[in-house]
Formats: C-alpha cells, structure tokens, sequence
C-alpha cells in the first residue's frame, strides 16, 4: 500500500525541546523510508517556544525531494490554550497548517493515563456532551484547518449507551459549516480502545457532508511515522473516500488515496 501523507507528528514529543537539524533529521528519514512525502510537524501549542521558523526554513532544504510542512497543535489546556491562540494569531502566516483539538474537560486531562477515575465520577454521558461542546467552542474560536483525533474521549474506551452521532453530530455540522477538515488519526489503534479516530459511524457521516480528510499518525516518535496507516486508508476506501487533504499556507492540497 502506497502512504502519501502524514499531518500529525510531534518532534518535540512530551517535552519542550527546542528545534535543530539533530531533532528532525531523524523524521525526515523515516518518512523517506516509508515513502511519506508529504508530512507536517505539529508540535503541541504548550511547546511553541520550541518550534523556529527561520531554522525549519533552513533545514528542510536539505530534503528538496519531500514536501515539508511545519504546523501546531492547538487546544484548550486551561494553562496554555489562550495563549497558544494568540500565538497562533501572530504566527498565522508563518504555519502551513493548525490542528484543532480538545485535551481537557475543565481542568481534567482525560486522556493521560493515570487520569482515568475521571470517567467513573460522573455519567458518561455528561462527559460526552461536556467535551463535544469545548470541541465547538474551539471551532467558533477559528485559526484551525483541520479537528485532531475528534473522539478522543473514548481513549479508555469508556462509550455512552445509544448512537454516537447524537453527540457528534453538532460538530461535525460546525465543521461543514466553517469549511473546516477532519483528521483521521491512526494513534487509536495505539491505545486502549484500539480504533482509529473517529469511529466507523462518524466517518460515515463526515463522508456524507462531503468534509475533507486530513490524516495523522499523532507519533509522538519518529518511529511512529504513518503507524498504523494501511488500516485507516483500508477504511476510508471503504467508506468512498477518494483523496486526502494536505496543507501548504493553510491552503488544500488534495492527493488521490
């Protein structure tokens, strides 16, 4: 199977670690070695500090055969989401491309392990409805291309009873309605749910909006480039979808799939 693409990749991982030619080669090489062309680092907004713009510029003109992109990800973490958007507003033409996306639901990290007796001190079903109206506050907040992971809340596979789309619906509505991506995002498979983000059923719906798809391993390592991959484009193909979406200047770029 032929992988084109990767738009989520953390080089600075889960610490802050200023960019240089040592901390980014290694993902270059491996994207060469994987046959990824097109890719774009993400690093997390709380790591802004880290990410150089004048050194990436620089740097990937080592590799004019690949088609490099720098970006963040930006989310609501009550300490540093405020103002990772303002520096996300500065620095808007500077970044090919913005991940949207939601880590916290109050104070709480929910998806960090050692977190999860979170899940079992209220209904699951409040929590659903709680995170997916942060992820519409942070669509109406704009300065994003495209919503990372957007059923992260089910990381420790905890599910509310009934039809998902009840809760996902509104939001993937918003995003239709702001012109907004999707990302299908491989890093599931890595966790305890073991399933891609978003399921089946809001894939499906996403694909009758006819809403673009970005697609993301979330590595978080280099060796985690396009993990997990030839299962996510085997369910795209299946549910119809034809191209992905890559980003230069914020600008679409579609690649057959």
């Amino acid at each position: 199977m032929k992988l084109i693409a990767d738009f989520h990749m953390h080089p600075q991982g889960h610490k802050l670690q200023p960019y240089t030619h040592a901390l980014l080669d290694p993902w270059a090489e491996s994207c060469m070695q994987k046959g990824i062309v097109y890719f774009c680092f993400t690093d997390h907004d709380r790591y802004r500090e880290g990410v150089n713009f004048s050194l990436f510029r620089e740097w990937k003109q080592k590799y004019p055969n690949l088609n490099i992109g720098i970006g963040i990800e930006r989310d609501n973490d009550p300490l540093t989401g405020r103002s990772g958007l303002v520096w996300v507003r500065e620095n808007w033409e500077n970044l090919d491309f913005v991940l949207g996306s939601v880590h916290f639901i109050g104070d709480w990290p929910f998806d960090r392990a050692g977190y999860e007796e979170g899940f079992l001190k209220r209904p699951i079903e409040e929590i659903y409805r709680d995170y997916t109206a942060n992820l519409c506050r942070l669509i109406d907040e704009g300065f994003i291309d495209s919503l990372a992971h957007l059923d992260l809340v089910k990381i420790f596979n905890y599910k509310p009873k009934g039809k998902i789309l009840d809760y996902f619906l509104p939001v993937l509505e918003k995003i239709k309605e702001k012109d907004l991506c999707l990302e299908i995002n491989a890093a599931g498979l890595r966790k305890p749910v073991k399933e891609q983000y978003p399921s089946e059923e809001i894939l499906f719906k996403a694909v009758e909006l006819k809403i673009p798809f970005s697609i993301g391993s979330d590595a978080h390592s280099w060796a985690e480039v396009a993990k997990g991959f030839p299962q996510v484009i085997d369910l795209l193909r299946k549910l119809g979808v034809k191209e992905l979406v890559v980003f230069r200047n914020h600008s679409r770029l579609p690649l057959a799939l």
